[in-house]
């Protein structure tokens, strides 16, 4: 299987419950692809923007539409990531067909992943001291 990896925009800081959901949604996505979608091509990218956006396509066979809907007896993988997303107050939409393989997408407002960066206020004894220079 030939994988692509992307990262789009810079990197930011993420609160680490909100953040290690998110790996587990992709981390499932990409194993259901390698075990399940008999692919030749899987693409991972990773979208920081307002928002950010995590996205695992393949081109294998797709997943049935019943499983979609319901998921599979025994099987949580699909159930999983979608409490996860909710979880979080993250989007996740998931596309699939014979012809074109699976799409899965999971948005996460960056309201609520990302740390808000907060301005590094000098101490008291930094600014007493800057008066005596």
């Amino acid at each position: 299987m030939v994988v692509t990896f992307s990262v789009v925009g810079d990197a930011r800081e993420m609160y680490p419950i909100i953040r290690d959901e998110t790996y587990r949604i992709g981390y499932e996505a990409i194993r259901n692809a390698c075990m399940h979608s008999g692919a030749s091509q899987l693409e991972v990218e990773l979208r920081y923007t307002n928002d950010l956006a995590l996205r695992v396509a393949d081109n294998g066979t797709g997943i049935d539409p019943a499983i979609v809907d319901r998921g599979k007896d025994g099987h949580f993988g699909l159930q999983g990531m979608r409490e996860r997303a909710a979880r979080i107050g993250g989007k996740l939409t998931l596309g699939s067909s014979s012809n074109s393989g699976t799409e899965i997408e999971l948005k996460v407002p960056g309201g609520m992943i990302f740390r808000k960066v907060m301005p590094v206020r000098p101490s008291l004894f930094t600014r007493i001291r800057t008066l005596f220079r």
